[in-house]
């Protein structure tokens, strides 16, 4: 993903509508017309994209919303510094909703780019932000719990990588009772993937 503006405009057109202007935000000064212009089409006609429940893009598109970074170097890069940026002592975050299982973040974008026209600090909305998406987590285990009877949760996944993240859901989690599993010898992004795939294929052969 090497180019968080382009998943801030699609997040951008969900919440406010395709053709909504925002000359006071990053997207807008940062990236070129032209290409700016070409992503909106793309997305308003659905040409060459495909719908995604990524973490990784939010955090992405979130970067790119407050100025953080257009384009990155190396995987991940947005995210991190968004983690690096988050201010201490920040209890407070955006609103979410549910439409079904599914977790609707429109309202926190919306939240987001009314702080960013307010001039309201970067590493202050980072941190909202990661409080936010601890939130959701919680809130969805806890949905899960009463209609599934499950109680255990194992958080994976390359966003987990985030501490500051990960330390916000594990309280939250563990404030409800929750039986708790995070990584501790095998990483939880695609090298876990691989190593995972790597058993499966093993025993696949063992079996033969």
């Amino acid at each position: 993903m090497r180019q968080p503006w382009r998943p801030a405009l699609a997040y951008l057109a969900d919440t406010f509508g395709p053709s909504a202007e925002f000359p006071e935000l990053a997207p807008w000064r940062e990236v070129p017309e032209s290409q700016r212009k070409l992503v909106r089409s793309m997305i308003a006609h659905r040409v060459n994209t495909i719908d995604t429940s990524s973490c990784g893009r939010l955090f992405d598109a979130v970067a790119s919303l407050i100025g953080l970074r257009q384009q990155i170097n190396f995987e991940g890069q947005a995210a991190i510094e968004l983690e690096m940026i988050v201010a201490e002592g920040i209890a407070d975050s955006y609103r979410f909703a549910f439409d079904a299982e599914t977790v609707d973040f429109r309202p926190a974008i919306e939240r987001i780019v009314t702080e960013v026209r307010a001039g309201a600090p970067a590493p202050a909305i980072a941190a909202r932000f990661h409080n936010t998406m601890a939130a959701a987590i919680v809130e969805l285990c806890r949905r899960l719990r009463a209609t599934e009877k499950l109680n255990r949760v194992c958080l994976s996944g390359g966003t987990f990588q985030n501490m500051k993240l990960l330390a916000r859901t594990l309280t939250g989690l563990r404030a409800l009772g929750f039986e708790t599993f995070i990584h501790a010898q095998v990483p939880p992004n695609d090298g876990g993937i691989a190593l995972g795939q790597a058993v499966v294929a093993t025993e696949v052969l063992r079996r033969r």
